[in-house]
């Protein structure tokens, strides 16, 4: 079992203008996965994987999609890392403790306070997964501000200070049909 996407974000880099345009797609939402039939969006992860989700995405909107990029949660962690961590305003205390739960009903402990704070890695990963009382759009939205967040938080040369780190977090943790160190820095160079 490949498990199920947690986030899908489509994401358009400019280079023109050096604009990004996200569009999250929530997991929950009901859909037509090419030659499965109607079901909730991440299922066509563990359906298909990334091709399978790329037809879902392309039947659902139309679009098409240059690359694809899988991070795991590992990943995500150690990019928020290479980046020297991010300054996040946290709405509210963001808190999950089922502990005494069966394991099998247990989500992940968070435990993040409110107001303004660096948060690095699996702290950031909490707060961008955390969805125990937020909708997928509440939670998409939040997902948004954070990855905004990262982009602000490195200048050029900052990022080409932090290239060795930010390139061994995405080939560490990433899967994907970009290949070549020079592409992939080109392509955290254009998200920058």
């Amino acid at each position: 079992d490949p498990g199920r996407s947690d986030t899908t974000i489509l994401l358009r880099l400019d280079p023109d203008t050096g604009q990004i345009a996200m569009l999250s797609i929530p997991r929950d939402l009901r859909v037509e996965i090419p030659g499965y039939g109607t079901d909730k969006f991440n299922a066509a992860y563990s359906y298909g994987g990334p091709r399978l989700t790329i037809k879902t995405v392309k039947a659902l909107t139309g679009l098409e999609v240059n690359h694809v990029v899988n991070v795991d949660f590992q990943g995500f962690a150690d990019v928020i890392d290479a980046v020297g961590c991010v300054y996040v305003d946290v709405d509210r205390h963001y808190f999950n403790d089922n502990s005494t739960l069966p394991v099998e009903l247990q989500y992940a402990t968070i435990d993040i306070e409110a107001g303004y704070q660096k948060l690095c890695g699996y702290d950031a990963l909490d707060f961008a997964r955390y969805r125990h009382t937020d909708s997928d759009l509440v939670r998409a939205a939040r997902q948004q501000d954070l990855i905004g967040e990262v982009r602000n938080r490195l200048s050029l040369g900052e990022l080409v200070k932090r290239q060795k780190e930010l390139l061994k977090a995405f080939s560490d943790n990433t899967r994907s049909d970009i290949s070549g160190t020079d592409e992939v820095f080109q392509l955290i160079r254009l998200l920058f």
